[in-house]
């Protein structure tokens, strides 16, 4: 394959297969009203099938480093989507109730070992100009999850299938994505990772600094993960009638694949770590600032506005943040990916449930200013990633991972 499709390939597909398997966590949600024609489908039902999708990747995601040992991280994507294929098939043919809690935990399972996966893959093979695109189109997989459920929920429910049918039609879906991946040439036809002991190389230091990262990882999703579930809802609430509600919503994750994507680029062209920080710190306070807006404003113009704002520039964080993750810890890329996505895993989990709590027990108004001072530690704790490079001296390199276009094994920095 020729270099610029390649490269095209390597940027795109990883993205894909993320977005295709993590479209089933909302797929009950967007598909209810037309299962419970069928049995009953609370939408406590929803919630604990959204909840055990992420608490599976959560817990799955720990025991991701082991598998990398033994499969290379494109024959773990393609295991994920043939899982999540032949769970679709299971549903599609015996459908219940626990059938599609069981669907989400192993679903959740296959998104827990194939995301660190992916942005291994992605760190590996990509070429340094276009990895932090690659990892903006990765890291839109949680909105582009959302958006293919929300359209196969009107393409095909809308039209007068069965629920069904939009599960079988997403076995397909996994496996042309599977059989895609093979485009991507034979650079990412990668090796087992080699076992590396939990404390090599800077041992204490490096253990702190992921450990501030995870924790980062872990608020900002929680914050963030509030929005998909509870916006319309939130904005109801603040005055904006229940369809302008929908359309923000839907708007709202499509500002947000974009923004994640547009960073991806720029960082590509700004390719330092601290600059990188730097903007997750700008994306996670303007995100706190636009959920103060929610909570405080009142009418359409007003809380749209914060919708706007709090969905595109203040979801721009997580690719920026995986970023700087491998470009300062290059030779622990295993257990740095693997540690920070576990702790998004925990806060796409957690964020929810707690908001959740807080609009029964409290409102929407204390709800959205938790969340807003949850972003607002995470910014926090960003900001102390970036005082431990300057007081550490580490080095702030554009690209430690990989300089070339035709990766090989050797390109791992534990070669040199």
């Amino acid at each position: 394959m020729a270099a610029a499709p390649r490269t095209a390939a390597l940027v795109v597909l990883p993205g894909l297969a993320s977005a295709v398997i993590g479209m089933v966590g909302p797929l009950p949600g967007a598909l209810v009203f037309a299962i419970r024609e069928d049995f009953a489908f609370t939408a406590s039902d929803v919630g604990f099938s959204f909840a055990g999708f992420y608490l599976a990747s959560a817990l799955v995601a720990q025991l991701a480093g082991r598998l990398m040992t033994r499969w290379g991280q494109l024959a773990l994507i393609r295991l994920g989507l043939a899982l999540c294929a032949a769970v679709a098939v299971t549903v599609a043919l015996w459908s219940g109730r626990w059938q599609l809690f069981a669907a989400a935990g192993i679903c959740g399972a296959a998104n827990g070992f194939s995301t660190p996966a992916v942005n291994l893959l992605i760190a590996r093979v990509v070429p340094s100009h276009r990895r932090g695109l690659a990892f903006g189109v990765r890291m839109s997989a949680v909105p582009g999850g959302a958006s293919l459920a929300a359209l196969a929920a009107y393409l095909v429910v809308g039209h007068g299938h069965d629920w069904q049918t939009v599960y079988a039609g997403y076995s397909v879906l996994c496996l042309a994505t599977a059989a895609a991946l093979g485009w991507i040439g034979r650079s990412a036809r990668s090796a087992p990772e080699t076992p590396q002991p939990p404390h090599a190389g800077d041992s204490a230091g490096e253990a702190r600094g992921l450990r501030l990262l995870a924790t980062a990882g872990l608020l900002a999703a929680s914050g963030g993960a509030v929005l998909p579930p509870f916006l319309v809802e939130g904005m109801v609430h603040g005055g904006v009638a229940a369809g302008a509600a929908a359309v923000f919503l839907a708007v709202g994750s499509w500002l947000g694949m974009g923004a994640r994507i547009v960073v991806g680029v720029v960082s590509d062209h700004l390719p330092r770590p601290k600059l990188h920080l730097a903007g997750v710190v700008i994306s996670l306070v303007t995100g706190s600032l636009g959920m103060v807006g929610l909570a405080l404003g009142r009418g359409t113009l007003a809380v749209g506005a914060a919708a706007v704002v709090t969905f595109g520039l203040g979801w721009a964080w997580p690719g920026l943040l995986h970023h700087a993750a491998i470009q300062l810890y290059p030779r622990h890329l295993l257990h740095t990916t693997t540690r920070l996505q576990s702790g998004t895993f925990l806060g796409g989990l957690l964020g929810p449930a707690v908001f959740g709590l807080a609009v029964t027990h409290l409102s929407f108004t204390g709800a959205w200013l938790g969340a807003a001072a949850v972003l607002a530690f995470a910014a926090l704790a960003v900001c102390g990633i970036a005082r431990r490079i300057e007081a550490t001296s580490v080095p702030d390199l554009g690209s430690p991972v990989q300089t070339s276009d035709a990766p090989s094994p050797r390109s791992d920095p534990r070669h040199h």
